[in-house]
């Protein structure tokens, strides 16, 4: 089982190194995502659609390292040994390294250009989902109990 954590997370990794590669450069994701949007807002302006579609690609940032975070977490925390924290810590360093790298490979690529504005995007993706694992983890060895001075009340 914890082969195939870390086969996964692997493969997302391969999977996220590609999507930086020219085949998703802007203009080419534009070639399909730009006729969609035009047929689902005929009105719109063309530059609305294109900070649209700019829009969505950030989206897509967050989303992959999100993904990416998400599965380094779980396949590392599930090895002997590890903690919460050290696994979240040790999920975030290969997310920000594979940014750097991505963003690195696309500053030599003539139709990408490697932005530190998406390295910050994209360590975001993965801070949150990190924060949102160890919450949730953090929560189920507390037996999902609120402790505190709040405690929740039925609702009349």
């Amino acid at each position: 089982m914890i082969r195939t954590r870390f086969a996964l997370a692997s493969l997302w990794l391969v999977v996220v190194l590609f999507l930086g590669s020219t085949y998703f450069a802007a203009e080419e994701t534009g070639r399909y995502v730009l006729p969609v949007l035009k047929f689902m807002l005929p009105g719109a302006p063309s530059g609305q659609l294109q900070a649209i579609h700019m829009m969505l690609r950030k989206i897509a940032h967050v989303s992959e390292y999100a993904v990416l975070a998400l599965l380094w977490f779980e396949a590392l925390h599930h090895v002997a040994g590890r903690t919460l924290r050290t696994a979240a810590w040790m999920a975030l360093s290969i997310c920000l390294v594979c940014a750097f790298v991505d963003e690195a490979h696309q500053s030599t690529l003539p139709s990408r250009q490697g932005s530190a504005r998406d390295l910050v995007i994209d360590g975001f993706g993965a801070t949150a989902m990190l924060m949102i694992m160890r919450g949730r983890q953090g929560m189920g060895n507390r037996g999902g109990r609120l402790d505190g001075a709040v405690a929740p009340e039925p609702v009349d």
